[in-house]
């Protein structure tokens, strides 16, 4: 019975006497998992656009060329064809459904306003930008959105849902919960516009490796988001914010201390996607085992890991260690007060150099002059 969707758990069931341990619960995790993940595209793919991808580009932009008008802002990590081609390939090509959903993202930025929000964050160095979220993230969601990239030159994250307290999100606050969901969506959008600058200037296109880790998941006096309907409801705005605004950013998901519990039945619920879908996922068990911690250090370098799985990192904002009770007080005390603050202003990009000569006098330039290698870039030293 405990299969069937909780909305048709008998109420006997859910408040009785009868014993529901923590990893019998994680059925309903892994119900919001597949909901979640059922936009998943394909494998992303690291290749520049292709000649075909850049005519279905001009396409979209022509379909959309009016909404795009509207804009404030017309800035390539918006409406360039790095952009559009991550909303053409999370709709695995079909130039209609990507039309739509670039589209729809364009007339949500207008109604939200992100062409002025994004004021806050975008130019910001990855150093600079983990400062601006550290003084503005909620302590009862744990999720550090930039810490380094790994030898692939993938954007890590690192996200602790076991220790997301639903109750104290909704219950112990000053700020207002549309502010929680603007410093999220302004995450996203600065994660967007970096990576468009590492696109750009390593020729290829760059994505977000994130690390989930579901330890002590319904342990601690917390409840599962789905027993708390406020923030079920903000964190499904936040997916369906992620999945569409901000889609085609992710390379690969890493469920770490998943129980025997979840893992079987993700086994059943991976059905539900296709082999590619399947593929952007890793689903690994207790991250204090010796197997674990080899598969994880092939996916995040052992100097990026924390310590809680080996590695020398002793602090990654907003995810490990939990915020003490002084740093949550102090939070709560001054989190509403904080006033916004713009980005310093970014110099125009000095002009390109000359391209040297190849030897044969025709002075174009070899493939991959002046490009950055994969995993050059450590935390706070890229663009």
């Amino acid at each position: 019975r405990f299969c069937r969707p909780v909305q048709q758990w008998p109420a006997a069931a859910l408040h009785s006497g009868l014993s529901i341990a923590p990893t019998s619960l994680l059925v309903v995790g892994v119900a919001s998992l597949a909901a979640a993940m059922t936009d998943l595209s394909g494998v992303a793919s690291p290749e520049m656009p292709s000649e075909q991808e850049l005519k279905q580009i001009a396409q979209i932009r022509a379909e959309c060329a009016a909404d795009i008008d509207a804009l404030t802002c017309r800035a390539d990590d918006i409406v360039g064809d790095l952009r559009i081609c991550r909303f053409l390939r999370s709709r695995q090509g079909d130039v209609q459904e990507a039309t739509a959903w670039f589209r729809e993202f364009l007339k949500w930025r207008l109604e939200y306003g992100m062409d002025a929000y994004r004021q806050e964050v975008v130019g910001r160095s990855p150093e600079d930008f983990v400062n601006w979220y550290d003084k503005r993230r909620n302590p009862y969601i744990r999720l550090c959105p930039y810490a380094g990239r790994n030898d692939q030159g993938n954007v890590l994250w690192f996200v602790h849902t076991g220790l997301n307290d639903p109750v104290k999100w909704v219950e112990h606050r000053q700020v207002s919960k549309e502010e929680d969901a603007k410093t999220i969506n302004l995450v996203l959008e600065w994660t967007m516009w970096h990576l468009d600058v590492l696109s750009r200037r390593e020729e290829r296109m760059a994505y977000c490796i994130k690390v989930l880790d579901f330890r002590h998941l319904g342990g601690g006096g917390r409840k599962l988001p789905v027993f708390v309907p406020e923030f079920k409801g903000f964190f499904q705005g936040m997916l369906q914010s992620m999945q569409k605004h901000y889609c085609e950013h992710d390379s690969l998901f890493v469920m770490l201390n998943t129980s025997w519990v979840f893992r079987t039945l993700f086994s059943v619920v991976k059905l539900l996607f296709t082999k590619r879908q399947v593929s952007k996922i890793r689903l690994l068990g207790d991250a204090s085992t010796a197997e674990v911690r080899s598969a994880l250090s092939q996916i995040v370098p052992e100097r990026l890991l924390h310590a809680e799985y080996g590695g020398p990192v002793q602090r990654l904002v907003g995810f490990l260690p939990q915020d003490s009770a002084e740093d949550i007080e102090r939070w709560y005390q001054t989190r509403h007060t904080l006033a916004v603050e713009h980005a310093a202003p970014q110099p125009p990009p000095p002009p390109p150099p000359p391209p040297p000569p190849n030897g044969d006098g025709s002075g174009e330039a070899g493939h991959g002059s002046g490009e950055v290698e994969a995993g050059e870039v450590e935390a706070g030293k890229a663009p």
